[in-house]
Order: structure tokens, then sequence, then C-alpha cells
């Protein structure tokens, strides 16, 4: 008994070990347009420069921690759909729970369509283009240039899959 014992470990931790995985869950580049599809929230918005936006003389390169956007856009859920073949696909920026008033909440706040270049490029028809940096099943990490506070920026939005 005692030596089924001693054996029973060594292939126990060998069993652990390959049913580990390294994989990070990143989304091959062949699935990215249906692995976009679905409900997501903001986890950060940051700049690559520090600008003050909501004009109270203070600037900051993190939007999402501090007071530079309100609370209320920082809810937002984000919402890409498929549509039918030969058309592209929806985009739309949804009020959650918490409204900023112009809108009710759970309603569309913005509307757009957009299209997927190279497995790269999310190419807006009326916004700008996002750049994909990182893409995993549940996280996503684009890129955009704006102009804000009379500077060109580069925009970083971490969207999680909600």
């Amino acid at each position: 008994m005692k030596t089924s014992k001693i054996l029973l470990l060594p292939l126990l931790v060998v069993a652990l070990l390959l049913s580990c995985s390294d994989d990070d869950g990143t989304v091959a580049m062949d699935n990215r347009v249906e692995a976009l599809f679905g409900q997501w929230e903001y986890e950060a918005i940051n700049s690559n420069i520090a600008v003050d936006i909501n004009g109270d003389g203070a600037v900051n390169d993190d939007f999402y921690n501090t007071n530079e956007i309100r609370q209320c856009i920082k809810d937002n859920l984000t919402f890409f759909n498929d549509r039918a073949p030969g058309e592209k696909d929806v985009f739309t920026i949804n009020e959650n729970g918490l409204s900023c008033g112009e809108v009710p909440a759970f309603q569309n706040v913005e509307s757009d369509t957009y299209e997927l270049v190279n497995n790269e490029i999310i190419q807006f028809d009326n916004r700008n283009n996002w750049t994909i940096i990182e893409f995993t099943q549940n996280r996503l990490v684009v890129q955009e240039e704006d102009f804000l506070d009379d500077r060109d920026v580069i925009i970083t939005y971490v969207l999680k899959r909600s």
C-alpha cells in the first residue's frame, strides 16, 4: 500500500502540471471578429499625456480613476453586434444604471457601424478608429488618436467583458 502511494504522488504531480495551461486566453487573429461580439465595460481610460478635459484646472492622464470624466460615462456599456453578411457590424454605447441625464438609463448614447480591418483596427464610420493593443477572451485594450485640451493625445481604453 505504501508503494502505491509513493507511485501515485508523482503521477498526480505530473497530471496537475499537464492540466495547467500557460495560455493567457489571447484571441487568435482569425477569431477576432466573432470574439469582439458582446457586451464590454470600462476598466480603465488613460491618455498618453496629462490633459484637463473637464475644465477644472487639474490635468490628468488617468481619466477613469479621477474626476476628469463623469462617473455616469465610466458606467456606460459598450456593445459590438453582428449584422447580416455584407453589412457592417454595429457598435453602441449604452447608458447603464447611472444616467448622465441626456439619455435615460439603459438607452443608447451612441450608435455606429464598424468593420475590423486586418484584425487590428476597428474602423468606425463616425468616430475615431481604435487600434487593438491586446485582445483576450475577457479583456480588450484599444488606442484611439484624439484631440483634447488643444493637444493631440492617444487615449487607451481597457474594456472587460461583462
